[in-house]
């Protein structure tokens, strides 16, 4: 038996030319796709080749998505928004599409282990992401996946952290209100669960619009204020309970140092309904500006070095604090700790004395005077253990009491999760036909017509009428949804011919005997075969 190591199969798409471009090396992979780094050999031009994986070349549904981050930032347009140059298939039918390579890092990477990024850092960068966000829902177009890892920080004309967000795979398009207009790719509520609005993770896709996005960029100005996520979970279900019904962890006590003013934008980012948040990224982005401008912060992107304009060759110089085992360390300012609630010197009530000073006396009186104040003191002592034992175990039924409601609301999330889904069709006209189909399982009846089927399936309607023509629709059952048809009306002509082949279709057609021949048509002999010659 060989000990060789098993070698990895090489890929197929390295060194094949893309358009002008031959494909150098793989930079990433993702469950739809990788990016592969492509070069121009004449020139010396490098740009990012995302391929769709060649397992779904045939899937539209996954191929309209693919392609749905190529048309969003085409309408779009921004210098903050990553472009993209080309789109196209290979001849062996992979989906591909060309942009511009970016030489830099995510937002991800300024935050070392944790630390919080200061607003001098952080505050420019978010004015760009406001920018770029502004600009795409004025076309109607909502991000829904905003995280740091999909803001790119890039070196251009001698400046750092100049923005390209990027990712508009799952973006959605609303109507000329802001309203989710429901055209997507497909049905499902995607995104990252730690970044997702509450509407958004609810399912309520018909609410999302721009305020979604400012309430995702709300997280991402928390986690780099604080170093830390707002909310916390070990799966989705529990994720979801802090967005959907647990309030905001002060950031300020985390983080003593953050602002008061900072404090507030942030919490009003995070607002559970959409009317409490900034109403759009255009008034977010004043409010940020005016933030930096009462604390006297340059709302100027700062110089590149050396190190930041090269940043794929050496590690890149950080503003941010080093790595620390230990919590960000309270300030020593008193007035920086009296602003914050969390560091507020505790009542003496919570401190009892361990030691009462007696006055010291002559005497007959001096141990009156040691006996009364020893029992005084001991009374005194007993009295505030006994308040303090009392507060401890009210503050433990509290908690008890709010960790019993977490854990009940992660259950009931975990079980809406492994629960059928309900489908209802409505088809215009009623009483069309429908087939429902999915995976080991299928339904016959007529519009309007209601189904329970696995979450996350797919299912299949397909729907007929005389006098209509077919339709068939995909679903993917990711939440209980009404599925609307509209089947377009035949012409008579068409309709009138159709309903006559299927009503006079003879039962035995190897029996039907061709009828006299139409003029200028050849005529049909007894044993059925056609003379060509015959005239």
């Amino acid at each position: 038996m060989s000990s060789e190591p098993r070698k990895e199969p090489a890929d197929e798409l390295i060194g094949r030319s893309i358009g002008s471009y031959r494909v150098e090396r793989q930079l990433g992979k993702g469950g739809m796709g990788a990016v592969y780094l492509g070069l121009h050999p004449m020139i010396g031009s490098k740009v990012a080749i995302k391929f769709l994986h060649s397992q779904y070349k045939s899937d539209a549904k996954i191929v309209d998505r693919f392609y749905n981050e190529a048309r969003a930032v085409n309408v779009i347009g921004h210098d903050n928004i990553l472009k993209i140059v080309d789109l196209s298939v290979t001849d062996d039918g992979r989906h591909y599409f060309v942009m511009e390579y970016l030489h830099g890092k995510s937002m991800q990477d300024l935050q070392h282990d944790g630390q919080p990024v200061p607003l001098e850092v952080a505050g420019p960068i978010l004015l760009q992401v406001c920018d770029a966000l502004e600009a795409a829902h004025r076309k109607g177009i909502v991000h829904r996946d905003l995280k740091p890892d999909n803001v790119y920080l890039i070196s251009l004309n001698g400046k750092k952290n100049f923005v390209k967000v990027v990712d508009f795979g799952i973006a959605r398009l609303t109507d000329d209100d802001g309203v989710s207009s429901g055209k997507t790719v497909t049905g499902m509520v995607m995104g990252t669960p730690a970044y997702m609005s509450p509407e958004q993770g609810s399912g309520a896709l018909d609410q999302i619009d721009g305020r979604s996005d400012v309430y995702s960029l709300g997280i991402m100005m928390y986690q780099l204020a604080t170093g830390e996520l707002p909310f916390k979970g070990s799966n989705f279900g529990e994720i979801l309970v802090g967005h959907l019904q647990q309030e905001v962890p002060s950031p300020h006590q985390l983080n003593p140092a953050i602002p008061e003013q900072y404090e507030r934008l942030i919490l009003r980012c995070l607002a559970k309904p959409q009317d409490d948040r900034y109403q759009s990224m255009r008034e977010l982005k004043a409010a940020i500006a005016e933030c930096m401008d009462e604390l006297g912060i340059d709302q100027g992107l700062p110089s590149a070095d050396q190190t930041d304009e090269n940043p794929g060759d050496t590690v890149p110089q950080q503003r941010t604090p080093a790595r620390s085992s230990k919590p960000p360390s309270r300030p020593s300012n008193p007035s920086v700790r009296a602003s914050n609630p969390g560091t507020r010197p505790k009542p003496r009530t919570s401190q009892p004395p361990t030691q009462m000073h007696v006055p010291a006396r002559r005497g007959t009186g001096l141990i009156a005077t040691l006996i009364g104040g020893g029992v005084a003191a001991a009374a005194v002592v007993t009295l505030m253990l006994a308040q303090n034992a009392g507060e401890r175990a009210e503050q433990k039924t509290r908690e008890d009491a709010r960790a019993a409601r977490v854990a009940a609301m992660a259950l009931a999330a975990k079980q809406e999760e492994e629960a059928p889904v309900a489908l209802s069709l409505q088809a215009d006209p009623e009483g069309t036909a429908v087939v429902v189909t999915w995976p080991q399982g299928e339904k016959r009846g007529a519009a309007p017509l209601s189904v329970e089927v696995p979450r996350n399936a797919r299912v299949r309607f397909e729907l007929s009428k005389p006098g209509y023509s077919n339709s068939t629709m995909d679903v993917i059952a990711d939440q209980p949804q009404t599925v609307r048809a509209t089947l377009e009306k035949q012409a008579p002509a068409v309709a009138e011919a159709t309903a006559t082949a299927s009503d006079d279709k003879p039962k035995h057609a190897s029996r039907h005997k061709p009828g006299p021949a139409r003029p200028g048509e050849p005529k049909a002999p007894k044993d059925g075969l056609i003379d060509m010659d015959d005239k």
